[in-house]
């Protein structure tokens, strides 16, 4: 078997198959992408796992729990196979910073999508409930799943600038990093700017007025005397940043893909607000809220 690409194995002659298919036998543990340069090798691997491949193609997976057998064929025609159960296909991109971030949006939307439910139940307020109780789970898990988003939100977006991020936790380091490159890529008077890493500043301002022993790679264990940082628990901020960081994770994935064409970082925001807005009401909230993008950072 030779790998065409770092995310294919080709299946394309009669020993290549007779390979794999040894590897069931042999009991082997992998889950791999696999593609067949000819059908017929693929329905000869389904028949020697007496899989029907007529069978196959009416739902296009198999998964047996009892063999720990996972086969699933792609629209874009490739093949997955596990031998070890239902497992993740692979990382989401090449970019370990990006997969970080990624990883992390999956776990801090969690938190917050289950603090908003929270929230909103009738016996939240009866303090002997068990709703109440969660809030005390609930409230630091936010605390450190927040401040750790933002740490690889940013060294993400450095990191697709090609930039090096700065080898500490301290959140004002990483972020004054992330404003300086926004600015020196003209990456500013954008979707970016406005609704995501400004919208974050708050964050940061807030980390960096705690005591000075406040040590952020230590959040985690919950070990810093003299933090008295609490979450409250309503609906509408919560709501707020969690649009903030489905945004945030929306430009991510946008920017690994499309580089410099991202629409989030396309400069003269301010001016296309402006043209939409209708009435001299709508023109002066924008020039409140987004007037500095035109006076530099």
């Amino acid at each position: 078997m030779a790998d065409t690409d770092e995310n294919f194995i080709l299946i394309s002659d009669q020993n290549q198959l007779d390979t794999l298919i040894d590897r069931f036998f042999r009991g082997q543990v992998f889950a791999d992408q696999f593609k067949f340069s000819d059908r017929s090798f693929f329905i000869n691997l389904l028949e020697s796992l007496k899989i029907n491949h007529d069978d196959f193609t009416k739902r296009y997976f198999y998964y047996d729990d009892s063999r720990k057998l996972h086969i699933s064929e792609s629209e874009f025609g490739y093949v997955w196979i596990s031998t070890t159960g239902l497992v993740a296909r692979d990382k989401p991109t090449t970019n370990s910073a990006v997969n970080s971030c990624l990883s992390q949006y999956t776990v801090v939307s969690l938190l917050l999508n289950k603090a908003i439910e929270v929230s909103q139940k009738e016996d939240i307020y009866d303090i002997d409930s068990y709703n109440f109780g969660y809030l005390s789970e609930l409230a630091p898990a936010l605390y450190h799943n927040i401040i750790f988003y933002i740490e690889v939100l940013c060294k993400a977006y450095l990191s697709l600038n090609g930039i090096t991020p700065p080898r500490t936790h301290k959140l004002s380091s990483i972020y004054q990093k992330t404003v300086e490159t926004m600015a020196a890529k003209k990456h500013n008077d954008s979707l970016f700017q406005a609704q995501i890493l400004y919208p974050l500043y708050k964050f940061v301002d807030h980390i960096n007025k705690l005591p000075r022993n406040f040590k952020e790679q230590f959040v985690k264990y919950d070990d810093n005397p003299g933090d008295s940082t609490v979450i409250l628990f309503q609906t509408e901020p919560l709501i707020e940043v969690s649009i903030i960081f489905e945004l945030a994770n929306d430009f991510i994935h946008d920017f690994f893909y499309t580089g410099k064409e991202s629409f989030y970082i396309k400069s003269g925001l301010y001016q296309r607000l402006l043209d939409k807005a209708d009435t001299d009401e709508k023109k002066q909230k924008i020039k409140d809220m987004y007037g500095h993008f035109t006076q530099g950072d």
